[in-house]
């Protein structure tokens, strides 16, 4: 029992040893943890200011990046619609000055079309009256002709031809004999020579002197003396009078008639209505 109580007293002072050597180290073991601590602790408060610094500042220069970039759009946009009010302003200017151009072309059109209708109108008035001009010449030369020449109307009775009057014969009527001299056509009746109307089929080697072109329908024939003739092999052809064919005159002889208040005049077979023509009385086939 004794021993064990020898026991406990060295294990008291070992307790003790211990306890105080707890009590001694704990603070300082506190110490150097808390020391620990506040170095770890101000290592990363000041890691944590300069990320947050860090932050800022980027945060500031995104800042600043975006509002030069928003400041760049709006004068990007801004010279955008500049552009386009010139272009719209060049492009209205080109479209007015187009418009501007084309009615100045369309009225430059108008006036030379206007110029050459009116040319054409003159000279179409010039080509009618050389032709007028020129007809009437005809007329008037056979006129000329007519008072110099041997001539007679159809009916006239005569008791003898004239020395240069040559036989002639028409094509449909072999067993007649007519004769002919410078325009006027004389068949025989006993011991006289009847003028008649130039008879359609006869041949003449030659015109009559004071002879008349005429046209109908692209066709061209010759008047005289009531006659009409179209050149043919060996000579004339005496043909029937062309329907449309407008002469200056009909030879004496001709007998007149009115139907339905219209005038016509006939002569050797062949009606003429009258109308007047530059103030010209003329006479048309009918």
């Amino acid at each position: 029992m004794q021993q064990g109580i020898t026991k406990r007293i060295k294990v008291v002072p070992i307790i003790f040893s211990l306890l105080l050597t707890t009590g001694y180290l704990t603070p300082m073991l506190f110490s150097r943890a808390e020391a620990r601590d506040f170095g770890r602790g101000s290592t990363r408060g000041a890691a944590r200011q300069g990320n947050r610094s860090g932050r800022q500042g980027n945060r500031q220069v995104n800042r600043d990046n975006r509002q030069g970039n928003r400041q760049g759009n709006i004068d990007n946009r801004q010279i955008n619609r500049d552009t386009r009010q010139d272009n719209r302003v060049d492009n209205q200017s080109g479209r007015q000055e187009n418009r501007q151009g084309n009615i100045d072309n369309r009225q430059e059109n108008r006036d030379e079309r206007f110029d050459e209708r009116q040319d054409f109108r003159e000279d179409r008035w010039d080509n009618v009256d050389d032709w007028r001009d020129e007809r009437w010449d005809y007329w008037d030369d056979w006129d000329d002709w007519a008072e110099r020449r041997f001539w007679y109307g159809v009916g006239v009775s005569l008791v003898a031809i004239p020395a240069t009057a040559i036989a002639v014969s028409a094509a449909n009527d072999n067993d007649e004999e007519y004769y002919y001299n410078e325009g006027v056509y004389l068949e025989q009746e006993g011991d006289t020579y009847i003028v008649i109307a130039a008879p359609v089929g006869t041949v003449i080697p030659t015109l009559p002197e004071g002879y008349i072109p005429v046209s109908v329908n692209d066709a061209s024939y010759y008047y005289y003396g009531g006659a009409f003739y179209q050149e043919t092999s060996g000579g004339y052809l005496v043909v029937q009078a062309p329907s449309g064919a407008i002469v200056p005159f009909i030879p004496d002889g001709y007998t007149q008639t009115n139907e339905g208040g219209t005038t016509y005049y006939e002569y050797g077979g062949v009606r003429y209505q009258p109308f007047y023509d530059g103030g010209e009385l003329i006479y048309q086939v009918v």
